[in-house]
């Protein structure tokens, strides 16, 4: 039996690789990121193939997609221990991708992302998903932890500036000689999944996450002190009432989304202290805190402007 995380990762990348690009832009840009996150450079015979070999049974459907959308021959599939999938007219692919130039200066690896590959934010969109599809893989639980590895330095950090740009911020290492971009917190991971396209595996991770805090506070509730648990409902049923009266006035789906989220996490768990809340969106106490007093502030703004 198949573990929640990996449940959760494989269903991630399905979703990822049903995503049909919108442009030959995007294509290219999903394209590139694959062949730079998982692709090798063969040599036999004076000809050159490019070669993609994964355990991803989505990858044959997706990468013949992709060809046809950018108009270059699909790859030849093979079955063995792994799924590889050969490109011939390996030159021309990896210029078209902007992976290698070849002009005055020669047949040469491009350093990074190519310019003007993704300038559009549904390039970079695309782009973080084919990376992701090609050498990404994603753990929940215990130990959070999503992680994409490059062959290259400048190609992490090109990553990772597509993620910022959404302010996504990531986390940048080393593993086994390879250089990686990486999340760390639940809600990071769910922002970097939605960013890439998989909006129900970024749900189901929310509701995980939830289900992770109630299993938690239930052993906590054993040891609370029942002064701070009146405080605390106190201090809910107060917050509630402004979440409610900005509701009324003004609708919950106006708020932004960390708004939203803190919002509707708070209604639908009134009992929990301000660690609990914390823990479960994966961000600090004092952020909590902060959310919480703006949704107050909003609503006693709508109040006095009503009056």
């Amino acid at each position: 039996m198949k573990s929640r995380a990996e449940t959760l990762s494989r269903q991630a990348k399905e979703q990822l690789a049903a995503i049909t690009p919108s442009s030959r832009r995007e294509a290219l840009a999903e394209f590139s990121a694959i062949v730079q996150a998982a692709g090798s450079v063969n040599l036999s015979g004076g000809e050159m193939t490019v070669s993609v070999v994964t355990d991803n049974e989505y990858m044959p459907a997706l990468l013949a997609r992709l060809s046809l959308t950018v108009m270059f021959a699909p790859p030849r599939v093979t079955f063995a221990k792994h799924i590889t999938l050969t490109f011939e007219r390996g030159k021309e692919l990896l210029v078209l991708l902007g992976i290698f130039t070849d002009g005055a200066g020669g047949f040469r690896r491009v350093d990074g992302i190519a310019e003007g590959l993704v300038r559009r934010d549904s390039d970079k969109r695309a782009y973080a998903r084919g990376a992701f599809l090609g050498s990404g893989f994603l753990s929940a639980g215990k130990n959070n932890h999503m992680e994409m590895s490059f062959s290259g330095e400048k190609l992490r950090g090109d990553v990772a500036a597509l993620f910022a740009s959404a302010d996504i911020p990531a986390r940048q290492g080393v593993r086994n000689g390879k250089y990686t971009v990486y999340f760390k917190s639940k809600e990071k991971i769910c922002d970097a999944l939605t960013f890439m396209g998989a909006s129900k595996a970024a749900l189901d991770l929310q509701e995980e996450m939830v289900v992770s805090s109630l299993e938690k506070r239930a052993t906590a509730q054993q040891n609370c002190d029942v002064a701070n648990i009146d405080r605390a409902i106190s201090a809910s049923a107060k917050q509630i009432e402004a979440i409610n009266a900005l509701d009324r006035a003004t609708g919950l789906e106006t708020l932004d989304e960390r708004l939203r989220t803190t919002a509707l996490l708070r209604l639908a768990y009134p009992e929990a202290n301000m660690s609990e809340l914390a823990e479960t969106l994966g961000v600090s106490k004092s952020c909590v805190k902060h959310r919480l007093e703006k949704l107050a502030a909003l609503a006693a703004h709508y109040t006095d402007k009503k009056e």
